[in-house]
């Protein structure tokens, strides 16, 4: 016999535990995906009521002002009714963000005000303020937004509309009558070639993203950067399976006696190590392959979303991910799968039962896992020394550098991270193999040193 038999056999019991490859693919492939429809299930099922009072009295619209306003234009208008049209236009916004929204618009001031979500009072001299040509009368004219809070609107549907509301009312305010106040102000200087920008604006701020060496990027590559931090996420839940699989490929066996049986082979101790390990990277490949899938899906659910949901004039933002990175990252799931067999193995072979292996397995599982957490907000060797000697010493770190080192393209950099993620790995099996080559496995500590 050799290592080909005990492959064999770990796959075949691996096969037998459906739950345990149930855990692999479903986690990765499925939890992601749900996380993004859940999220725009939770958008567009929650009940959302504008309610927008318009209390706007109107007013007589001097010819100048019908240009510059874009929501008039065409209109023959002596009269109108600014508050009227205001409310129109953030209707139009609010339902492209969400067209479940169910928005009423009532003229005038009623008795009672209905029951809302968000709630919109235009003024009775809305439009009288806003059209005047009149310097000497330019004043502010307040537009009141009200939020109401309960158990059915603080959620993400009914938050987005009330931004959205915000952000329509703020652009109508600065794009269109401030632009028309300066060019009336201007005039009355005799400084009508004056853009209005130069006062509206009199600093303008340019903006530019540069990536950790230094060299200018896109928005687009930085939401591709961002977008990677999603890739951390993804550790957590192809790590979870190793542990139920390991457990009861060790410890499992000693419960029911078969190790003994095992041992006593003519297989090689190193042989039922190595074969136990290739089972997992069996699992690996499936969680690493159900992993990409679940991100691919995630991605694609959240950017379709944001892309029907975009409002004009508002900033916009998608997730992106260059096909490389996740090639890699696929890749290295599979290490951190390989890796986390690896870390577990030596503790779950010291253990006598599969719910003590468990047991402390997941404790020794959170210590990696808290480390990409904390890989996911600052910068490794931002910590302290004797928490990035630990860090440094848990295989799982090197999943991290490697995706980071991708993003700053340099590969030799990913590979460096490999290596490094490969040689702890190997060591690991190293100790594996020396626990299972000594009496110490079948003993435990405890036992020997009863019998001492």
């Amino acid at each position: 016999m050799g290592l080909k038999p005990v492959i064999w056999k770990e796959l075949k019991d691996l096969s037998r535990d459906r739950k345990t490859i149930l855990t692999a693919v479903v986690l990765p492939a499925i939890m992601l995906p749900l996380m993004a429809q859940l999220l725009v299930l939770a958008q567009k099922s929650t009940p959302v009521r504008v309610v927008i009072i318009n209390e706007d009295k109107g007013s007589v619209v001097p010819a100048l002002l019908l240009q510059p306003i874009p929501f008039l234009q065409g209109k023959q208008l002596q009269r109108v009714n600014l508050g009227l049209e205001v409310a129109k236009l953030i209707i139009q916004s609010v339902k492209r963000v969400n067209p479940s929204v169910e928005a009423i618009i009532i003229n005038g001031t009623p008795k009672a005000v209905p029951n809302y979500n968000v709630l919109i009072i235009i003024p009775k001299d809305f439009s009288a303020r806003l059209l005047t040509l009149d310097p000497s009368s330019f004043n502010v004219t307040y537009v009141e937004v009200f939020y109401r809070a309960g158990p059915s609107s603080l959620g993400i549907g009914v938050t987005q509309v009330y931004q959205t509301v915000i952000t329509t009312l703020n652009l109508i305010s600065k794009q269109y009558f401030a632009r028309e106040r300066v060019s009336i102000l201007l005039a009355c200087c005799n400084a009508t070639k004056v853009p209005p920008e130069a006062v509206l604006s009199p600093i303008v701020v340019k903006t530019q993203y540069v990536s950790v060496t230094g060299k200018r990027i896109s928005a687009a590559e930085l939401g591709k950067m961002l977008s990677a931090k999603l890739l951390l996420f993804s550790i957590f839940y192809v790590s979870v399976p190793v542990l139920a699989f390991i457990s009861d490929s060790i410890a499992g066996e000693k419960e029911r006696k078969t190790l003994e049986t095992l041992l006593a082979s003519p297989v090689s101790r190193r042989d039922v190590v190595l074969g136990k390990f290739m089972a997992s990277l069996a699992l690996g490949i499936l969680a690493a392959v159900a992993d990409v899938v679940g991100l691919i899906f995630y991605i694609q659910t959240i950017n379709t979303q944001l892309a029907t949901t975009a409002v004009k004039g508002m900033p916009s933002f998608t997730l992106t991910l260059d096909p490389r990175i996740i090639a890699l990252h696929g890749f290295v799931m599979l290490l951190v799968v390989a890796s986390t067999a690896a870390l577990l193995m030596p503790i779950v072979s010291l253990t006598d039962s599969v719910r003590s292996a468990q047991s402390i397995g997941g404790f020794v599982q959170m210590i990696p896992l808290l480390i990409i957490l904390y890989a996911m907000y600052s910068d490794i060797n931002t910590l302290p020394l004797s928490a990035k000697i630990l860090a440094y010493a848990i295989p799982h770190t090197y999943a991290v550098l490697a995706i980071d080192q991708a993003l700053k393209g340099s590969w030799l950099g990913v590979a460096e991270s490999v290596i490094a993620m490969l040689i702890i790995t190997a060591a690991l099996l190293a100790i594996t193999v020396k626990i299972f080559e000594s009496e110490i496995l079948i003993t435990g500590f405890s036992k020997k040193r009863k019998t001492s």
